[in-house]
């Protein structure tokens, strides 16, 4: 089609030397609020009509909706539990559907083909913001800008920095800014499957937000995130605890982490929580710079704009938050039976290997939600180009929010032959909360919580 022609050829000129970043042409940014939903999705639903028009999206909470925390989150009511499926797609008939599956899941049905299955119910654009969020991206469009070797971000704040991206990595900015809370915590599971089938709590944490780029109440931020994990299982992680803080001048500025040991009492640096190191902490099953799909910076792949691609996606995926875990956790990959599929729009952003650089991946392939910039599926490729690693990030509007939110993952690793459950919420899940103490995302601080 037009758009995806003329993207992919924009996405092109990205790998001849350092990528420039540019505002948007007048018209286009015109567009915004308009032909164009505030954030830069296409408004108009698809000529098929399986995508329907954006409306606006989810944005109160269906009658029952009692969350367990006072600041909202789990567990979540499903607005669309009446809905049966539209059709199955399975390995008898996943031909049919080829042109809107990803590899990942065109790599299961080949491995699993008697029992991996997608459930696709039909489409609902539920995905809804604060206004100020729109307000701030529509008035501030053509300030935002990406700078030096990282690259780094420059005169945006509170907005999504480039809702008419023109690079890959103006389309990654906008994943890394995605409007979050400023203040948000959870209490997570992950759980590894190996090759045989068997279960294993690769670690139970409790995680702390603090996004101060999206504090409208400031002008201006120099930081894209801080996270801070408490492990608090299984015993042989108990006490251990993570922090990381994402800048958003990566060009002059590393992401930082730092690593608290309870047995020693210590906080260090842990300058290799980036790029190609195992995260251990979860079975050892994914990188560094594959949190979340993409963590980090950008300096060692030529990142490429391939255009928008119509996927089945998870997503709404009530009824799979709601799940016990046990119930999801099947021997080769997640239960079928828990999770909907949805045929939505995303933009592809392809990066591969600089010459060079060294990367235990030669190639990642990333698919961002139109509608919200989320990450919804990641592939990382080995140097003989062959499809590792997989992600997805299912994704449910939060409507006490309001925002999609899609904290957790679906990870296959196809040369171990294991699966996981990432980050699924337990307990009070994922929600708001109130300010943290100022020091509170500081090496001293981490130091105060692990003697505590």
């Amino acid at each position: 089609m037009k758009l995806l022609l003329t993207l992919t050829a924009a996405g092109a000129m990205t790998l001849v030397g350092m990528q420039a970043s540019a505002a948007p042409g007048a018209a286009d940014a015109a567009g915004l609020g308009k032909t164009l939903t505030p954030l830069g999705a296409e408004r108009a639903g698809s000529k098929d009509g399986e995508i329907p028009e954006w409306t606006g999206g989810l944005c109160q909470a269906p009658a029952g909706y009692k969350p367990h925390s006072a600041d909202g989150g789990t567990p979540y009511v499903d607005p669309f539990a009446s809905e049966k499926p539209l059709f199955s797609i399975t390995a008898a008939n996943v031909d049919k559907y080829a042109d809107k599956l990803d590899d990942g899941q065109k790599e299961l049905f080949k491995r699993f083909p008697k029992t991996y299955r997608m459930e696709v119910y039909p489409t609902h654009r539920t995905a809804c913001f604060p206004d100020w969020v729109y307000e701030n991206t529509i008035k501030r469009v053509m300030s935002p800008k990406l700078v030096g070797d990282g690259p780094g971000l420059v005169d945006a704040h509170a907005q999504i920095p480039f809702p008419i991206p023109s690079t890959g990595q103006e389309a990654l900015y906008n994943f890394f800014a995605r409007y979050f809370p400023v203040y948000y915590s959870g209490d997570y599971e992950a759980w590894l499957v190996d090759s045989a089938g068997n279960k294993t709590l690769s670690t139970h944490g409790q995680l702390q937000y603090y996004v101060d780029y999206w504090d409208n109440s400031k002008t201006k931020s120099n930081q894209m995130y801080a996270i801070s994990n408490l492990h608090v299982g299984p015993a042989s992680q108990a006490g251990e605890m993570d922090m990381r803080i994402q800048w958003t001048r990566m060009d002059e500025r590393e992401p930082t982490a730092w690593f608290y040991t309870p047995g020693q009492r210590r906080v260090r640096l842990a300058p290799e929580f980036k790029y190609d190191t195992v995260v251990t902490s979860n079975s050892g099953i994914f990188l560094w710079d594959e949190t979340n799909g993409f963590d980090g910076k950008m300096d060692r792949f030529d990142f490429k704009l391939v255009g928008k691609k119509e996927l089945y996606v998870p997503y709404n995926v009530y009824k799979y938050l709601n799940t016990p875990i046990d119930q999801l956790l099947q021997k080769d990959h997640v239960n079928p039976d828990n999770v909907r599929y949805e045929l939505h729009r995303v933009w592809v952003v392809e990066a591969t290997l600089k010459p060079g650089a060294r990367h235990v991946d030669s190639k990642k392939v990333f698919f961002l939600d139109e509608d919200s910039w989320d990450m919804v599926g990641y592939e990382g490729f080995d140097h003989a180009n062959k499809l590792v690693r997989v992600q997805w990030f299912p994704v449910w509007q939060a409507y006490d929010v309001p925002a999609p939110m899609n904290n957790n993952q679906l990870i296959y690793d196809f040369v171990k032959q294991n699966w996981a459950l990432g980050s699924f919420g337990v307990g009070e899940g994922f929600h708001k909360r109130g300010p943290l103490p100022a020091n509170y995302f500081t090496a001293d601080a981490l130091a105060t919580r692990g003697v505590q």
